[in-house]
């Protein structure tokens, strides 16, 4: 593991930590989880993810940290990386303890950058001691004693660079404090789940804060009104019924909201029947569709209706060439390669 710690970093990570506490003030989220609020949990924490990783003072901490791979010789040869990836742990939040996993992704090698954005009262993150770039499927299946796990608990700002074949955890949070780390991901080919950039650019910084109040109104009016639609109505019915719920709600692609709808999508998918949360796969896919309506900001969205698409026999294509009202596939650089082969004009 490489660790960097820097006090210009630092400084920046203070400006995300504010603008963090300002979103809990702004949807009202709750020190303590509760299972009972799972969902609206997740719509809030969902929404904050979004804003922290398109705002000014995210964007600007992202390039800040692509600036400082560049400088460091043992891993400046990875070319490519993502925007940052907030993590919300609340106090004694059951739906984000994980266990053991890897980031490495297929053939492109990887390393992951993690900081912490608060002060934390627990180690949030633990790592197994040792690593094996051909067991791990195996190993992160195994439950390992605790002498074998490592937890840290890294200063606010420091980063930590580990590979793709490390297996590692986020940790229950079972202090009295909200929880909030970023991570990205440097790669050598350019990311497949998400876009990432090559390391001699940079990402534009847009200041959109004074929108926030109306980007979480209209998260909140659109996940109240999906919830009104009758599930027993056909896939494409329920589509185009979302497709009126967006255009009344939004007059151009929306990267915050469209990056919070697709981890929504993912965390009720992952997390909709231990909590108990009714038509939860229905609901996640239309998360999905309206993540990709809005921008697919996050590629897994696609992937997901794709595998969802051919199993029920929709076409996501046709649907998406017809119903392209925003104008999202022709700046879109990851849909334009998807459809491609189906003459997309």
């Amino acid at each position: 593991m490489i660790n960097i710690s820097k006090q210009y970093i630092k400084n920046v990570v203070i400006n995300n930590q504010k603008l963090f506490y300002d979103l809990i003030n702004l949807t009202d989220l709750k020190t303590k989880w509760k299972k009972e609020n799972f969902l609206k949990i997740e719509i809030k924490k969902s929404f904050i993810r979004g804003v922290l990783r398109y705002s000014a003072e995210g964007t600007k901490l992202t390039n800040l940290i692509s600036e400082e791979v560049k400088l460091n010789k043992k891993i400046k040869e990875f070319n490519y990386f993502t925007r940052i990836y907030p993590m919300i742990h609340l106090s004694e939040d059951l739906s984000e303890e994980s266990q053991l996993h890897y980031d490495q992704d297929a053939d492109n090698e990887l390393i992951t950058c993690w900081l912490s954005i608060t002060e934390n009262d627990y180690s949030p993150i633990s790592f197994l001691k040792f690593k094996s770039k051909y067991f791990k499927k195996v190993f992160s299946k195994i439950r390992f004693p605790k002498m074998l796990i490592k937890s840290i608990k890294p200063k606010i700002g420091e980063l930590n660079f580990w590979d793709g074949y490390v297996l590692h955890k986020g940790n229950f949070n079972y202090s009295k404090k909200i929880s909030c780390a970023f991570q990205m991901k440097f790669t050598k080919k350019k990311y497949e789940h998400e876009l990432s950039i090559k390391n001699n650019d940079q990402f534009f910084i847009e200041n959109s804060n004074k929108k926030n109040s109306i980007y979480y109104d209209n998260l909140i009016n659109l996940t109240s009104r999906i919830d009104q639609i009758n599930f027993e109505n056909g896939f494409n019915e329920q589509f185009l019924q979302i497709i009126e719920i967006i255009k009344s709600l939004f007059y151009k692609e929306n990267p915050q909201i469209s990056f919070a709808l697709s981890v929504l999508a993912q965390r009720l998918k992952v997390n909709g029947k231990k909590f108990n949360i009714q038509n939860f796969l229905y609901k996640s896919y239309l998360y999905d569709m309206c993540s990709i309506l809005l921008g697919c900001e996050n590629f897994i969205s696609y992937e997901r209706m794709s595998k969802f698409a051919k199993k029920n026999n929709f076409n996501l294509i046709n649907f998406l060439k017809k119903n392209d009202f925003l104008k999202i596939i022709p700046n879109n650089i990851y849909l334009l390669k998807n459809l491609s082969n189906s003459n997309y004009e």
